[in-house]
């Protein structure tokens, strides 16, 4: 089994993935907030690329919640913003919820043609890389990136998906793989204060948002595994 990872979703594009399983990353937020949204029993969430692509995902599916940020703040009129502490069963269950995100859902589309699509964080690690293992395929770690740059978060969080995927059956790892398992370990015993440093975990921190930091970062708190197919993550 081949594990890579791609440190942006652009270069994903010109890949053959029909017989590969994606895992997609957005730890600061998108992924996290979609495994906690599912924990919690949210029927479906329909990942979108723009505003105006939520009206028109609506419209069609009949779904009456929405979900989004831009830059880290809510959309204006949505139900939700991108912290997975919003998602809660309350509100969620049984909904289905349109998303659009700066980086997180454009990731998730840019995995459309693979085998099959995961939704990963550090949230449900144990539980998507037993998944993905499972298939015998193999597999190509996604990190959204921040603003079409490399992310810290995502690709941390990659490491520690390589190094649980390792553990599960005899792989090989490309370059890419490698450095981020090589990254993971040298922070893993300080994450927080590593993953804080990152772009987007100075942003959340500017926004008194450091619960969420906290929250994204805990490994194996749960056990959904969404996936990606279709349009839709269920």
């Amino acid at each position: 089994m081949k594990i890579d990872v791609a440190l942006l979703p652009g270069t994903v594009k010109e890949r053959e993935l029909t017989s590969t399983v994606c895992i997609v990353l957005d730890i600061f937020r998108a992924t996290s907030s979609i495994v906690t949204a599912l924990t919690n029993g949210c029927a479906a969430i329909l990942p979108a690329l723009s505003v105006e692509h939520a009206q028109e995902l609506a419209k069609q599916s009949g779904a009456t919640l929405f979900a989004g940020e831009r830059k880290s703040i809510r959309i204006e009129g949505y139900d939700f913003g991108n912290s997975p502490l919003e998602f809660s069963s309350a509100k969620v269950k049984g909904k289905q919820i349109v998303m659009t995100t700066t980086n997180g859902t454009s990731a998730i589309k840019s995995t459309e043609g693979a085998y099959r699509t995961l939704i990963g964080s550090f949230l449900n690690a144990a539980a998507v890389c037993a998944d993905a293992a499972a298939s015998g395929k193999d597999i190509l770690i996604v990190c959204a990136g921040t603003d079409g740059l490399f992310s810290l978060e995502d690709s941390l969080c990659a490491g520690l998906l390589t190094e649980k995927l390792a553990a599960l059956a005899e792989t090989e790892l490309t370059d890419a793989a490698q450095g981020v398992l090589l990254m993971y370990r040298a922070a893993q015993a300080n994450l927080v204060a590593s993953a804080v440093t990152s772009r987007n975990g100075k942003r959340l921190q500017d926004l008194d948002l450091m619960d969420d930091v906290r929250y994204c970062l805990r490994q194996d708190a749960l056990t959904v595994v969404p996936c990606y197919a279709q349009g839709v993550i269920r």
